[in-house]
């Protein structure tokens, strides 16, 4: 869409960012970049300090380039003909900056943003669903796409770049889009990408450990994650008549509980223990799906979904608690979840007529390891056969914590290489196995090839009647990072593959 240039001041007070222009100069500002290599003339560039670079140190490119103005947080030289201003945050100064030039897309949209480190995709499809039955026209921001308006754009990061983020959003209202679903990741909160935007509704799915060789530490994390209720929910939005921003917590979830008793605003929980303001009981599960009773507000209700498994059925309790909790008539948000069918890579079914089951599943953290293989064992009566990595370059510690969860909770368990960077998929592989020795498993129940195609081969070579293969770990990726390439994989594509030629055999 096109974008109108406006004056320095103007943006500024666009952004709500105090600022101090010297006497006289109020340049035209054409742009917003944060690198100094894409800086045009006549633009704003954002110098801020990242965990890898510091593009205070590039201030000089970008003048050479012709901007009219700098933002900086620490003390800079200055440049002729150019405006310097300091501000305590650039890196949340650059969020509001760019949402703020282009018109702060979100303003009168109905914004949902989920946090948390599983359920998250599942989550905005309930939403997405839900918002379309409601008669909404629904844009989606997540871990594998940005989509609306029958637009996919695959996604890098679950969330993208502040100036992506507010270019995404700013041609989502132009095309329309009356409503968000977006999940905001920790990484994102922590590094300021989604300043500039309100939400009316957060949803906390849950907190578990995850993104710890960013983070730290679960203290550090679960920060993070608050920074949406902290930053983002306590400004409601203007001059547009809706419910009053809500938290939706997960009563079931140590943090959700914690972050719920913290939270002095409008907040609902939700969960499977009783206490719950929105609660789930009698869940049955059946090939189909599942349904259960909610109760909520003194009244209860029915629910049924296509999705599989009971850790659905909490992500089910949160987007029913959010939709309603802005209003949504009920039975449009029962509508919305009946017709739903399938999210990619999420408890994802592969089915070519084989007498046994296979899933795909992201399922790269120790809790989420162990809930898709304790619903996998709840489907079936025969064997349940994990196939799973851990990724390189990343938080080691979970290696033989999930090592040990895939060898207690199945009856064959096949380590593999997942994305391994730039680690030596042996070594990866072989602090997973030690977890896999702690669990004393006799030798002939867990395996290790590295091959990720041929321990996904394996699995279903060794099915039976009857068992369940569970692939874990990447889910909806098309990709294998090895070393620093990318090459094509994707896991559901691979099984369809094994299992056409067995079926040949």
């Amino acid at each position: 869409m096109a974008i109108k240039a406006m004056p320095l001041s103007k943006l500024f007070k666009a952004a709500g960012i105090e600022h101090q222009l010297p006497d006289g100069s109020d340049p035209l500002i054409k742009a917003v970049s944060d690198n100094s290599r894409l800086a045009e003339t006549g633009s704003l560039f954002v110098a801020t300090r990242g965990s890898q670079t510091d593009s205070h140190l590039f201030i000089s490119d970008a003048v050479e380039r012709g901007v009219a103005a700098v933002v900086v947080e620490r003390d800079t030289p200055d440049y002729d003909g150019v405006v310097i201003v300091r501000v305590e945050d650039s890196r949340d100064a650059l969020g509001r900056l760019a949402h703020a030039f282009y018109g702060n897309p979100t303003a009168d949209m109905l914004v949902f943003g989920i946090s948390g480190t599983n359920g998250k995709t599942t989550t905005t499809y309930l939403l997405e669903s839900i918002l379309t039955a409601a008669g909404y026209k629904p844009g989606v921001v997540g871990t594998i796409e940005a989509r609306y308006d029958g637009k996919h754009f695959p996604a890098a990061n679950t969330t993208p770049t502040a100036l992506q983020l507010a270019a995404v959003l700013a041609d989502m209202k132009a095309a329309g889009v009356t409503a968000l679903a977006m999940e905001a990741s920790s990484h994102a909160m922590d590094q300021r990408r989604i300043s500039g935007i309100q939400f009316d509704c957060a949803v906390l799915t849950n907190v578990t450990q995850d993104h710890l060789d960013y983070h730290g530490t679960m203290e550090a994390y679960a920060q993070a994650k608050l920074l949406l209720y902290a930053d983002h929910l306590l400004r409601p939005k203007t001059g547009v008549n809706r419910p009053e921003p809500t938290a939706i917590f997960n009563s079931d979830d140590e943090t959700g509980r914690a972050f719920a008793e913290a939270f002095s605003g409008a907040k609902l929980t939700f969960g499977l223990e009783a206490g719950a303001d929105v609660h789930a009981r009698d869940v049955t599960f059946k090939p189909s799906g599942v349904s259960f009773t909610v109760d909520m507000a003194g009244e209860s209700f029915e629910v049924e979904s296509r999705l599989l498994g009971m850790f659905n059925v909490q992500n089910i309790l949160g987007a029913v608690a959010a939709a309603l909790s802005m209003g949504l008539p009920r039975e449009k948000v029962l509508a919305g979840i009946r017709a739903l069918e399938n999210v990619r890579g999420r408890f994802e079914v592969v089915d070519a007529g084989q007498p046994f089951t296979v899933v795909v599943d992201y399922a790269h953290t120790p809790d989420a390891l162990e809930r898709i293989i304790q619903n996998a064992r709840e489907m079936t009566t025969g064997r349940v056969i994990t196939v799973f990595g851990c990724g390189g370059d990343r938080d080691n510690s979970k290696r033989p914590i999930m090592g040990r969860i895939a060898a207690s909770l199945s009856d064959l368990a096949i380590v593999t290489s997942d994305n391994p960077r730039t680690e030596d998929p042996a070594k990866v592989a072989e602090m997973v196995v030690e977890g896999v020795r702690q669990a004393g498993l006799p030798e002939d129940r867990s395996r290790m090839i590295l091959d990720r195609r041929a321990a996904i081969g394996d699995a279903i070579d060794t099915a039976q009647p009857g068992d369940i293969v569970v692939i874990a770990g990447k889910g909806h990726e098309d990709y294998q990072i090895l070393g620093t390439e990318k090459i094509h994989f994707d896991d559901a594509e691979v099984a369809r593959e094994f299992l056409a030629a067995r079926a040949e055999r």
